[in-house]
């Protein structure tokens, strides 16, 4: 049986300290940084306590227990501070740390920690701020979160980070601290979280993509590690790292199947970015043999003689690849860059021209046909010359469409725009001008006209692959920012207007359900949450976690029958869930808690066979549970069977060594039968096992001495 710290709040400037009640849990697993943390608390070693309850969240982030003791510890510590060595800043420091820590870091609200007491904790907060003046403008509160980190004050720094979520100037570096932040404290799940939120304020920010790749890594989620690492590896210095991370996570896939081609390919493309060109080129012919059909492998080594100049050899395996494959566009491609390569211009001319024939609208190949033919030409006068065409074409949609185009590939986006829309207003089944005209808006995050722009193109051109794959590309960033508004809803806790925004997704998703149903179950509107859950759970059929967290509903509000049946739902769509295997030992627990609740009522009318028999029925089910032992022993004691009364109580001692009493129960049962060297050893560990001074432990040394 597991003693755990209740919630309590210190009011400071010398008011005294406000306790709750110890409560106790009977299955808890006892992490000995809690119990070092306790002993620290007890003695009012604050530091050494708060040191103690982190080393346990760090084992256990989901340790309710530990979270109270670490955010007590902070509280008593702040008092001190405070009122003893009047350091005020450490004093709100340790405030901010406190009310992270049971207020933003638990996966779900701690029951024992009411809203009146983190508001409570709230006031000193403002009261202490308030009385040095400090500043909390979103500049002068970014400046202590970092400062805070600096000083190694994580759960004070990320406070004032949640506090700057809805900064808009701020927002990117708030959400990215607390992705550091809970990376720390062994929480990639958050991590994950908020760096993608960063990357949704700060989409080019290499840092970000970095970081979100790692975590990806950490959690095993290499498909999304590898996607961050591709773009990181375009724009960051780091550039060796990340190759590195590539090249670790390729190795580990081939380490697990050495026999997949693809891993051989990819990781042959990491050597040769990072010039290795006979490691890249043994990892192709590995790739190679394993799947001679291939024709990327083959591509792939192709462009390796060509990173190496090796212009002849690259021409050669691209000719073989376009025997098999005679319209290959990109393979046509590569080829003619070599042949522009050995300087042989006309016939790269002739089969660019070749490759346009196949797809007119092939807009890189277009460029590079351009590019060849104006390759002495500075970029000024290309637009010059191209604005020029338009002036004397006023009516020619095309001129107005290369203009734009060379526009477009300058970073010239809002003059590309204009000629964009003035190309489709003079030929409004110009395809490409749609495309490009969408994705200028999408590069300047005007989600909303891209996605109008490319769905007039869809609806004219529902067959067009390359305004299929665009619709595809716009419709998942403009859904993606309703998703971000509604994320940045929830993060600020507007759960109301988070859910406004998620009903906006049109068509519904099962995420976009899952995420209302989260957001109601947050407003504690569990009838709405369950409809929303259920909702999801029709587009989502496979999906275990959904009847797993209707059963958490369910469980909370003491309907077990219906938490039952969905936890069971869960463990049929999948057996190995854990959450749903420990939900389901919960629930059999809360059932057989209502068991062992009528078998205590029995022992309490001294009815003590009657209770021993239900005690047993409670022991079918729960076979490890102390109290249900020391119960049934009391009742054994009643009825003057000390012989079971000592097994039991053994069980006891096996099941929750800390029940010391239990010793001393057992020493009063083997003097009952005489056995009085066995009594004397059970007094003595129940004298060394306790501290308080008590009248069973004045018995028990009398005991000791009277027994020879």
């Amino acid at each position: 049986m597991k003693k755990i710290l209740s919630f309590f709040i210190c009011i400071l400037l010398m008011q005294g300290i406000a306790y709750s009640q110890t409560v106790y849990d009977d299955n808890y697993q006892e992490n000995p940084n809690y119990l070092q943390g306790l002993k620290y608390l007890e003695s009012s070693q604050y530091s050494s306590a708060i040191s103690e309850f982190k080393k346990a969240i760090r084992t256990n982030p989901k340790d309710t227990s530990a979270l109270i003791g670490l955010s007590n510890a902070y509280n008593l510590r702040a008092e001190y501070y405070n009122n003893t060595a009047k350091q005020t800043e450490n004093a709100i420091s340790d405030i901010k740390s406190a009310l992270f820590f049971v207020k933003y870091f638990p996966a779900t609200s701690i029951n024992s920690v009411s809203s009146q007491t983190v508001a409570a904790m709230e006031r000193n907060l403002n009261a202490l701020e308030t009385a040095i003046k400090k500043s909390n403008a979103p500049a002068d509160r970014i400046n202590t979160a970092k400062n805070s980190r600096t000083k190694g004050e994580f759960a004070s720094a990320a406070y004032d980070y949640y506090q700057l979520l809805n900064d808009n100037t701020y927002k990117s570096q708030a959400n990215c601290g607390l992705g550091d932040i809970y990376k720390i404290f062994n929480r990639p799940d958050k991590s994950l979280v908020f760096y993608r939120n960063a990357l949704a304020a700060d989409t080019k920010n290499t840092d970000i993509h970095l970081k979100l790749a790692r975590t990806y890594e950490d959690v095993n989620d290499f498909n999304s590690a590898l996607k961050e690492y591709g773009y990181a590896l375009n724009t960051s210095s780091e550039r060796e790292d990340i190759l590195n991370s590539l090249e670790r996570i390729w190795q580990k896939k081939i380490d697990e199947s050495p026999k997949d081609a693809e891993a051989h390919a990819n990781l042959g493309v990491v050597y040769q970015k990072e010039k290795r060109f006979n490691e890249a080129m043994a990892e192709y012919q590995k790739a190679e043999q394993l799947n001679p059909s291939n024709v990327n492998t083959k591509i792939n080594i192709g462009t390796l003689y060509q990173e190496q100049k090796k212009y002849d050899a690259a021409i050669n395996t691209y000719n073989a690849i376009l025997q098999m494959q005679p319209q290959n566009i990109n393979v046509m491609t590569y080829k003619a860059e070599c042949l522009k390569a050995l300087r042989r211009n006309e016939d790269a001319v002739n089969l660019y021209k070749e490759i346009l024939g196949l797809n007119p609208n092939n807009a890189s190949v277009k460029a590079a046909l351009f590019e060849l033919m104006k390759d002495t030409m500075p970029e000024k006068d290309i637009l010059d010359f191209l604005y020029k065409n338009v002036q004397n074409s006023p009516m020619n949609a095309d001129a107005y469409y290369e203009f734009a185009y060379e526009l477009h590939k300058a970073g010239k986006i809002d003059d590309a725009i204009v000629y964009y829309n003035q190309t489709i207003k003079l030929d409004k089944t110009k395809t490409d001008a749609y495309i490009n005209l969408s994705q200028a808006y999408r590069q300047k995050k005007d989600y909303n006209n891209a996605y109008t722009v490319i769905q007039k193109a869809m609806e004219a051109n529902p067959d067009n692959e390359l305004v299929k794959k665009q619709f595809e590309a716009v419709s998942k960033d403009y859904t993606a920012n309703n998703y971000n508004l509604a994320s940045n809803a929830y993060e600020s806790g507007d759960y109301k207007q988070a859910i406004t925004e998620y009903m906006k997704i049109n068509p519904a998703t099962a995420e976009s359900l899952l995420a209302i149903a989260v957001c109601y179950q947050a407003l504690n509107d569990n009838p709405h949450a369950v409809e929303y859950y259920k909702k999801a759970m029709e587009l989502d059929t496979k999906n275990a976690d959904i009847p797993y967290y209707i059963s958490t509903i369910y469980a909370n509000e003491d309907d077990l029958t219906n938490a039952d049946t969905y936890i069971k739902m869960a463990l049929a769509k999948n057996s190995n869930h854990s959450k749903a295997k420990e939900m389901a030992e919960y629930i059999a627990q809360r059932q057989s808690e209502g068991l062992l609740n009528d078998a205590v009522k029995l022992y309490e009318e001294q009815k003590y066979k009657e209770a021993i028999a239900e005690f047993d029925k409670v022991l079918k089910v729960s076979t490890t549970n102390a109290n249900v032992y020391y119960y049934r022993a009391l009742s054994y004691d009643a009825i003057n069977e000390p012989k079971k009364a000592i097994e039991d109580y053994k069980a006891v001692l096996k099941y929750s060594p800390e029940t010391t009493i239990a010793y001393y129960s057992m020493a009063v049962d083997y003097d009952a039968i005489e056995n009085y060297q066995a009594a004397k050893e059970n007094y003595k560990k129940y004298v060394e096992k306790t501290e308080e001074e008590n009248d069973f432990k004045a018995y028990a040394k009398t005991r000791i001495d009277e027994i020879q």
